[in-house]
């Protein structure tokens, strides 16, 4: 798993107006139909979880900010996030964000493009300090280590590139997963022909290992390809797992199960049946575009062992439940149409899970709170 050291506090509590939810969405092969979410995430309808008796609470960590993409806890009880445009961002312990960014990045944020994707060395607390961004250039995405030292991050080096940028499809997720492995998302940047392509970077899952990522880097093994425009992925606890989320052509995103040496078709398939292919154990039609992800593993909440993913389109955070076999036996609605876009849900070490808004992303309807970081305590069990 993912190393989430530290923690943050909690903050004033938010509401927003809320609206019920019709999608359909096919789980494993069966349709889901008439998914509906009230004002506290309680789902209705066939094959869907009844809440339990306490909802989950939502509060206001921080508001103003710019199309924020990745938030990551430190060991001090602060968090480092980043947005879009380039900025490196703290929020305190008292949850207090910091106006003076850690860093500026020079970035092309045309599109989808942007200061994307953050995480933190899994030797970050042992005093190496490395954090590694995900960005895109007007030359291509780039992957660079920085340390984080007084308040800011300072540039070290870039440690990967060959990877086509473009203004869509860009991807942008970064993670540690197994073994201190760092695994970059990489989208397909727009040219359907690059996630077929062996000896191209695009539309792969890539891995490094500690001695490239550590070192002068430049070396990265693919792991999985086939991909259109992965945003979120995260490791299933008891069965290490990878499971992301993945956007679709307007119709048929995608959960999968992700295994070294698989191939998950783009663009020669699209759907729930992949033939040859890795085929999805989730697909959801109309889109609800998917963004980052995280599996709830601290113990005592009625969520514990699920898999959480914010979407833009859909305007909600949906909920999962995989079983050990790796089906979808079960899902939820949340929040839909409470805060607007939704870009990526995390979980903080206290248990509790910070969302990030993206409702200045030129797609969305911002209000003046927007963008937004949100604390959801989930239900007890």
């Amino acid at each position: 798993m993912r190393s989430r050291p530290g923690q943050l506090a909690f903050a004033a509590l938010v509401t927003r107006r809320a609206a019920p939810a019709a999608l359909c969405a096919t789980v494993a092969g069966l349709a889901f139909a008439g998914i509906a979410s009230g004002e506290n995430g309680a789902p209705s309808g066939p094959n869907e979880e009844r809440a339990n008796a306490a909802a989950p609470r939502v509060s206001l960590v921080a508001r103003g900010l710019e199309v924020p993409w990745e938030i990551a806890f430190l060991p001090d009880g602060r968090a480092l996030g980043t947005d879009r445009p380039g900025r490196g961002r703290i929020l305190t312990k008292a949850g207090n964000l910091r106006r003076t960014p850690a860093a500026r990045i020079s970035v092309s944020a045309d599109g989808e493009g942007g200061l994307l994707g953050l995480a933190l060395d899994p030797r970050f607390g042992r005093g190496n300090n490395f954090v590694y961004l995900y960005y895109t250039t007007a030359s291509g995405m780039r992957l660079a280590r920085y340390r984080f030292r007084g308040d800011r991050l300072r540039f070290d080096r870039v440690i990967l590139r060959r990877i086509e940028a473009g203004p869509i499809h860009d991807s942008g997720r970064i993670a540690f997963g197994p073994g201190e492995r760092l695994y970059v998302a990489t989208g397909d940047a727009g040219d359907e022909s690059l996630p077929q392509k062996p000896n191209s970077r695009n539309g792969k899952f890539l891995r490094l290992s500690p001695a490239s990522y550590r070192g002068r880097g430049g070396r990265a093994q693919i792991f999985s390809s086939g991909h259109r425009n992965p945003q979120g992925f995260d490791w299933q606890p008891g069965t290490g797992r990878l499971v992301a989320t993945e956007h679709g052509p307007d119709t048929n995103d995608e959960v999968n199960v992700i295994r070294r040496g698989g191939n998950y078709g783009w663009p020669v398939v699209s759907g729930p049946r992949h033939g040859r292919f890795n085929a999805p154990i989730a697909t959801f039609d109309p889109s609800v575009a998917p963004s980052g992800a995280t599996f709830v593993s601290k113990r005592g909440s009625a969520w514990t062992g699920d898999y959480l993913f914010a979407t833009l389109v859909g305007e909600h955070i949906r909920r999962l439940v995989i079983s050990r076999s790796g089906r979808v036996v079960r899902q939820q609605i949340l929040f839909k149409g409470r805060f607007g876009r939704f870009r990526t849900v995390v979980e903080a070490p206290d248990g509790s899970l910070y969302a990030l808004t993206s409702n200045r992303d030129g797609r969305g309807d911002p209000t003046g709170k927007d963008d937004r970081i949100l604390r959801i305590v989930p239900p007890r069990r």
